[in-house]
């Protein structure tokens, strides 16, 4: 059933990241040296990162247009003002990770674990977690619009002002989340992902034309 009540915020562990110098961001590519370091320096030269964790590290203003990634893990780190769009992270791990006002259009987390991670006020939309498993994740301020949650394994998530709209949950189950601070319109949800979800009165009018069912005025 539909609930129309309001769920309190979780725990979260943050980036365990302690004092980090500044490097140099090409210099670490060619070492493959990515553990407790600080970057905010562009790179102009096309540049691959491949078979790496990226381990208590800040990235900050890089845009990794220029940068291809291949094989990524992600432990304490933090991603800021950064520009992440079309990376692939299918299949890794990604555990105590921050992305903070991140461009991330049409990333990929397919098949990923996903442990204590917050997106705060990111553009992500086309985002795909698709078969990805989910313990304690954090979404707020975000367009995650057109976002793909296919038979995707949820322990805890919470979504706050966040738009959903025109994105696709199947065979997820969402019992307990709250989305009444979202955007759904045009939201494409199966049976099985409705069930047990939270939503606010007007929402509740929005799901049920999406299932076809017509109100009598």
């Amino acid at each position: 059933m539909l609930q129309l009540i309001r769920s309190d915020r979780m725990k979260i562990q943050e980036p365990k990241i302690s004092k980090v110098n500044d490097y140099d961001l090409l210099t670490s590519i060619k070492e493959e040296d990515f553990y407790n370091k600080r970057f905010s320096n562009n790179i102009d030269t096309l540049s691959e990162i491949s078979n790496q964790t990226f381990d208590s590290c800040i990235f900050e203003n890089i845009n990794f247009n220029n940068i291809n990634l291949t094989n990524i893990d992600l432990i304490d780190v933090i991603f800021k003002n950064c520009d992440l769009s079309n990376k692939n992270f299918n299949n890794k791990l990604i555990q105590r990770v921050k992305f903070i006002n991140c461009k991330m259009i049409g990333d990929s987390f397919i098949n990923s674990s996903l442990k204590d991670v917050i997106f705060d006020l990111c553009n992500a939309k086309y985002i795909n977690f698709a078969d990805a498993r989910i313990n304690k994740m954090i979404i707020q301020e975000c367009d995650f619009s057109e976002m793909c949650f296919q038979e995707t394994e949820i322990k805890e998530i919470e979504f706050n002002n966040v738009n959903i709209s025109r994105g696709e949950i199947t065979k997820t189950k969402l019992k307990d989340v709250d989305i009444s601070t979202c955007k759904i319109e045009s939201l494409m949800i199966d049976f099985e992902s409705l069930k047990g979800i939270i939503i606010d009165q007007f929402q509740s009018i929005e799901l049920i034309s999406m299932l076809g069912v017509k109100i009598k005025k």
